[in-house]
């Protein structure tokens, strides 16, 4: 452990800053401004001119240091001022017992001699001016740990200091920023006034005398003898003197004539004794009797509210107590160090002056520093592994020299200098002793509970970077202020150094073995427990240690043991532990080929229904990519012992408990690292043909516990690649494997057959526990490894101590499966089902024919623990999301043969589709797909599709969680659930509506559940909001009201509105559904309730509600998807009952009874029906040959229905339609439609009046058709004149515009058509239409 220079924070706006200040061509910005940072790390002000700039920390992904960045720059008010100084108090107001620093308020300096304080935000809290005289400096000194001393904020002048007590100044600034917060005008609950009250005391100097820098050193109450002597010499020999001495504070001042002085301050205030307070009682009985006999009444005391401002007192003069002068030397910094005992002094010979203060002499001068910047670190001594050492303390001077650009550690007072640093030569260090404001006036009145307080950690020394923008801690270790000389723990701390740069030297690429040696001597010399438990944790921690490297220092450790009165029987066992790890790792690393005598591995021999599986497995997971690449090895990839990744070591020795004296055992806390361990440990041994003889005698020096090994080797086969061509290679492998852990059960002995007949054993428990969260398929092959080792073992036991002639062959049938090898079975067909659902999900595919929308999939995790614990409805949750990042299209999901509790309804509802279905069914079965447990192809759907044998595949294991109702239950969740993230992709509630489309009848309950479930979670609101939007402006909102409000687009809204319409006509079609019960697999246990268990346990729909509604979304899409005004829609169609049903739960029943409409709502709404079949007629479309009507038809068929769910009157409405084609020229169709309605008179009138703006429209040709028109009468004039006026609200306007679009033989039939609605009734208009036929048919002749 060694000093450093530690980076402990980024400033991200380091350039932003300078460019700021108008710095940027300048490398040595720093030197021109002033800067302080918090002692708690929170903040960085910087300051040049009458600019400012707030550096705050924020959240950073990166590393764990402090992040900086610009919070606040700005300007001061005056900007004939000028920035003296900054200072960093930070504040601790709250009482918790972390000491956590509450905010942090800067202190400004000006040139005028004003203080400002600022929050870390750039607010003005407060400003005070003391003396007009430029600030030097803004300085505080906290009081010692649990002192009754308050803290003191002192200014510093060219000429005097004033000093402020904490508990003064700490309320108005707490006040100040609550204030501000509020933003109120009045003041707060803290008293407060314009001048806070402060001392102030002058230096006594000549008139050439200069000071550059003052602090205060220490307050303290001197002895009662020396005030005594102090206060005669100074006043004279009939000087009064006080019983008690006042507290005084130590200043030090630096300049120039003279060169440093000290300085004495007594303090305003000082302790009573007991015979001035019975003078002043003995004074106030004096008064308030003889005020009494003149009756003259005694002198109240002011008011809080009428007692004066404090003022400050009068200047005080400070005691000189000497002064040392030098008439070239002028003092420029002082620096104080924590305590106040010493102090450091740089002036302008280059010189750095170590100073006692309570002695007021020179203790050491450097030389050579130029411009040198200084800060004191003091240093605790801290315990290492739990051996208690001295609580030692110890001080370390940092000197800067920018000129050189070196930092420098000296250890104080005499010591050498323990480090030197280069760094950039634009730097700052900062240097901060002081700490929170408030922490100890909290503690000085707390009493016994300030005790348990923590304080804040402060960083004394700082080094700011602009070459990096950063900040960096200076960092020393206790053991550099020990002596070298005769300190035996300086020596190996000397020794660990070297060894240290020789293990460097090692990884550089440097020859190992003439360097092996001299480690090791390096090694052994070591001969302190603490740095010998330093060495062996800096070889853990380092990333690029080497086997054999470790090795050797434990072999150093081992031969050159520690003394016998050195108390390390742990560190022993440590090193014990760690060398037959090291030495196991070696061996098995560089295993050799099988020996010659080794007896050949026996091939494992398995049942026809495991090569079944293991055969489905391979022909599962190859998927074809392999066979399209190079030949390439099939094996793991082994590197040589010199090359050995140096991480997987290190991995290797940390999964392990060494601390423990019993021995070497696993930590089941680190299970995440075994699988990259064992592959590495055992990838070599396993390559050279596993040498069984060798590994029983290393793994019996190696002292590993066989049940650990074990676990070790299993998850060796859990992490191995699963990349096989045929089952022959499979089967290989797991014969080496078999063997593997026969080997391992003959080094545990007897212990796993400890348990009783017929039970479970403890051995393979563990195991099969192991198994349960393997994510792998391999754990599936390794069940069945272990399962045939179990057997076998067992069976040789059993031929071993029973007598086989006793038997027959009908008692050793049954005698044959053990309580075990059940267990066994349950859980190899757990794995299996788990094996293929894993290896199906593991690997995410598009179908063919990619139809919904892309969604992102994560590989799940399929372990049986995690499958088994998860909750029956998992496997259903995972196959949905599979099938979706397929983007199969919801139809493909269908079973083609209906499940089991499909009912008869299905077949009477599909009569057409239900023979064409089974007809191939009985053609197309095939032996393998009833093996593989696949489901009859449909004809219609692609047979190679993979995405729809997988599913086959998956039904067959999990029959009931797969069922086509169940996943399109999931499915259409899964897809709400994303367009409820972002409603604007609509495409995904398109395709939950496709998957509501597929439901078969019999799973209609599932489907009517997962409607109310959708509604309540997905839908309701965003309708809702669309509602509300357009109650308000009465038409589709415009772009960014529908971005704010609905997060969609104005163009989608209509879109969206059509959408869900449709999911509410299914929903409502599913009111009527049959009792559907749920099914699951036994091997899933309960857990979290499934989503299609809560659909079924929803409350049924209120029809009602869903009529309503239903009409809602119709107006709302109707008004939308044409552009109409309706003035809010929501009361001028709906009545108050339905306004307020509609916002209630639509699986509720109301309390109260929906009132029938009036006839003035009727009214409403069919007028609102008859401007949306106006609207409809821009949707007819017509070219040169044909005339599309199929949307406005499609549009009519749903007014319609809207109208019959208003229970209006159709007529008024289809009245308009004719009368609207009519007006269009589509009168074709207007003549179809009118034999289909009754003929009133309304009908007749607007009829009549379409033909007459026919026929004025074909008057403006020619003046000779006018005039013919004008001879019938004049009845016939008067009336075409009329219908020249402007148009109103029950006028029909024609589309026609020019007299040639006029069809005169089109007029003699509607006038046709007129005259019958007309002629039922005796109608005043009938001599007008006769006067219109006579002048069509004089225009015909």
């Amino acid at each position: 452990m060694a000093c450093e220079v530690k980076h402990c924070g980024e400033i991200r706006d380091f350039k932003k800053v300078q460019e700021y200040f108008g710095l940027g061509h300048d490398d040595n910005w720093l030197n021109g401004i002033n800067q302080a940072v918090s002692p708690t790390g929170e903040l960085i002000a910087l300051a040049q001119g009458e600019k400012l700039a707030f550096l705050s920390t924020c959240w950073s992904s990166h590393g764990s240091g402090n992040t900086y960045a610009l919070g606040w720059c700005g300007e001061l008010e005056d900007h004939n001022q000028i920035v003296t100084s900054l200072t960093c108090l930070p504040i601790a107001q709250s009482k918790s017992s972390d000491g956590a620093i509450d905010w942090t308020c800067v202190a400004v300096g000006l040139c005028s001699g004003m203080v400002l304080f600022y929050t870390e935000t750039g607010v003005k809290l407060f400003s005070q001016c003391c003396q007009e005289d430029p600030v030097i400096a803004v300085k505080l000194q906290s009081p010692p740990r649990h002192s009754e001393v308050d803290a003191l904020l002192y200014i510093v002048y060219p000429r005097c200091m004033c000093f402020i007590q904490g508990q003064d100044i700490l309320p108005i600034l707490i006040n100040c920023r609550h204030n501000a917060q509020r933003s109120a005008l009045e003041r707060g609950s803290f008293p407060t006034a314009d001048v806070v009250a402060f001392q102030k005391y002058k230096f006594k100097q000549e008139k050439e005398a200069v000071i550059n820098d003052a602090a205060v050193s220490s307050t303290q109450r001197p002895p009662t003898y020396d005030y005594i002597v102090q206060q005669s010499i100074g006043l004279g020999y009939y000087a009064k003197v006080n019983a008690t001495p006042p507290r005084s504070s130590q200043v030090l001042a630096v300049g120039a004539e003279p060169y440093m002085g000290f300085f004495q301050a007594e303090e305003g205030y000082k302790t009573m004794s007991l015979g001035e307070v019975a003078k002043d009682v003995i004074g106030t009985a004096y008064k308030n009797l003889f005020g009494g006999l003149f009756r003259r009444a005694p002198d109240t005391l002011p008011s809080p509210e009428e007692s004066p401002l404090p003022v400050p007192t009068k200047v005080a003069p400070m005691r000189i107590h000497c002064r040392l002068y030098d008439g070239k030397r002028d003092g420029l910094t002082l620096t104080v160090a924590p305590g106040g005992r010493l102090a450091v002094v740089t002036d302008n010979l280059d010189r750095v002056m170590l100073v006692d203060t309570q002695q007021a002499i020179i203790l050491r001068v450097w030389k050579g520093y130029r411009d040198a910047q200084c800060a004191f670190v003091p240093v605790k001594e801290r315990s290492v592994r739990g051996i208690k050492t001295l609580k030692r303390k110890a001080l370390f001077l940092v000197i800067y020299a920018p000129r050189l650009g070196v930092l420098d550690i000296w250890a104080l007072q005499n010591g050498p200098k323990v480090a030197a640093f280069n760094v950039s030569k634009s730097g700052q260090l900062i240097y901060n002793n002081h700490s929170a404001l408030g922490a100890s006036g909290a503690a000085g009145s707390s009493g016994g509970n300030s005790q348990s307080r923590k304080s804040p950690a402060i960083n004394h020394c700082l080094f700011l970077d602009p070459s990096d923008g950063s900040l960096k801690e200076v960092q020393i270790p206790f053991h550099y202020a020990l002596s070298e000389t005769s300190s035996q723990t300086s020596r190996d701390i000397h020794m660990l150094r070297r060894l240290r740069n020789q293990l460097r030297s090692l990884n550089l690429g440097d020859p190992k073995e003439d360097k092996l040696e001299e480690i090791t001597e390096l090694a052994g010399e070591l001969q302190t427990l603490e740095v010998r438990q330093q060495c062996l944790e800096m070889l853990l921690k380092s990333k690029k240690l080497q086997p054999r490297v470790f090795q050797c220092m434990i072999d150093a450790f081992i031969a050159k043991p520690l003394p016998e009165e050195v108390p390390a029987e742990d560190f022993k066992h440590q090193i014990g532990n760690y060398k037959r790890l090291t030495d196991l790792y070696l061996s098995l690393s560089q295993a050799n080929k099988r020996a010659d005598n080794e007896p050949p591995i026996e091939r494992i021999e398995l049942s026809d229904a495991d090569l079944v599986t293991i055969n489905k497995l391979v022909l599962l997971l190859d998927d074809g990519t392999e066979k399209e690449k190079p030949n390439t090895t099939r094996e793991v990839s082994f590197q040589l012992q010199g090359e050995h990744k140096s991480e997987e070591f290190v991995d290797y020795l940390s999964i392990f408990n060494i601390d423990s004296p019993e021995g070497i055992s696993l930590q089941s806390d680190k299970a995440e690292k075994f699988g990259i361990v064992s592959i590495d440990l055992f990838s070599q041994f396993f390559a050279q043909g596993l040498c069984f003889g060798q590994f029983k005698q290393w793994i019996n020096q190696a002292c590993l516990p066989s049940r650990d090994l074990l676990t070790l080797v299993i998850w060796f086969w859990l992490e191995k690649p699963f990349k096989y061509d045929n089952c022959d290679e499979v089967v290989e492998d797991m014969s080496r494997i078999a063997a593997m852990v026969q080997t391992i059960c003959e080094l545990a002995g007897d212990h796993i057959h400890d348990y009783a007949y017929n039970a479970i054993s403890p051995w393979w428990q563990e195991v099969r526990e192991s198994l349960l969260e393997s994510k792998q398929f391999s754990g599936l092959l390794v069940a069945i490894v272990c399962k045939t080792v179990a057997s076998n073992l067992w069976r040789s036991r059993r031929e071993g101590s029973c007598d086989e002639s006793s038997q027959n062959d009908e008692e050793e049938r049954w005698e044959r499966i053990s309580h075990d090898e059940a267990q066994w079975g349950l859980l190899t067909g757990k794995l299996e089902d788990v094996a293929v659902l894993g290896a199906i999900l593991g690997k995410p595919l598009t179908c063919r024919e990619p139809m919904a929308p892309k969604m992102a999939y994560e590989t799940p995790d399929c372990s049986l623990k995690s499958i088994v614990s998860s909750g029956k409805g998992i496997v259903t949750e995972l196959t949905a999301k599979w099938l979706i990042s397929s983007q199969l299209h919801p139809s493909k999901v269908l079973e083609i043969t209906a499940p089991e509790n499909d009912s008869e309804a299905e077949s009477k509802a599909k009569p057409k589709e239900l023979p064409k279905e089974k007809e191939p069914v009985e053609e197309h079965e095939s032996d393998t797909e009833l093996e593989m447990g696949k489901e009859v192809q449909d004809p219609c759907k692609d047979p190679s599709e993979p995405i729809l044998e997988r599913l086959a595949l998956l039904r067959a294991h999990f029959p009931f969680s797969l069922e086509s109702g169940v996943l399109l239950c999931l499915m259409s969740w899964q897809y709400m659930v994303q367009w409820s993230k972002q409603l604007s992709s609509l495409e995904h509630l398109r395709a939950a509506l496709l998957c509501l489309n597929q439901f078969r009848k019999p799973d209609w309950a599932l489907k009517h559940g997962i409607c109310c479930m959708l509604w309540n979670a997905t839908l309701k609101f965003p309708l809702q909001a669309t509602a509300k939007l357009m109650q308000k402006v009465g038409r589709l909102p415009v772009d960014k009201m529908c971005q704010q409000d609905l997060e969609m687009s104005a163009g989608k809204v209509p879109e969206f509105l059509e959408l869900s319409l449709d999911f509410l006509q299914h929903f409502t079609s599913s009111l009527e559904h049959d009792k559907r019960e749920l099914q699951f697999e036994q091997s899933l246990s309960d857990g979290a309730l499934p989503l299609q268990f809560l659909a079924l346990q929803q409350h049924h729909a209120m029809p009602q509600l869903l009529r309503l509604q239903t009409e809602l979304c119709s107006v709302l899409h109707f008004v939308s998807n044409f552009q109409l005004r309706v003035s809010k829609p929501l009361t001028t169609l709906f009545d108050a009952m339905a306004n307020k049903a509609l916002l209630a739960d639509i699986n509720k029943e109301l309390p109260y009874v929906l009132p029938a409409p009036d006839q003035v709502l009727q009214q409403q709404r069919t007028d609102f029906l008859c401007r949306v079949v106006v609207a409809t007629m821009d949707l007819i479309r017509e070219d040169l040959e044909h005339l599309y009507v199929a949307d406005h038809l499609f549009y009519m068929g749903k007014i319609c229905a809207v109208a019959d769910s208003w229970e209006l009157d159709k007529l008024p409405i289809l009245r308009r339609q004719v009368v609207e084609l009519y007006a269009f020229g589509y009168d074709a169709e207007a003549q179809e439609l009118l034999q289909d309605i009754s003929e009133d008179e309304e009908l007749g009138r607007l009829l009549l009046e379409i033909a007459g703006r026919r026929l004025n429209l074909y008057a403006e040709s020619s003046q000779s058709n006018f005039l013919k028109i004008a001879s019938v009468g004049h009845q016939l004039l008067a009336y075409l004149d009329n219908l020249k006026e402007p148009l109103t609200e029950h006028s029909v306007q024609i589309a026609a515009t020019k007299p040639e679009e006029i069809d005169v033989t089109a007029i003699d039939k509607l006038l046709s058509n007129a005259y019958k609605c007309l002629c039922r009734r005796e109608s005043k208009q009938l001599p007008i239409i006769a006067q219109m036929y006579n002048a069509v048919r004089i225009l015909q002749n």
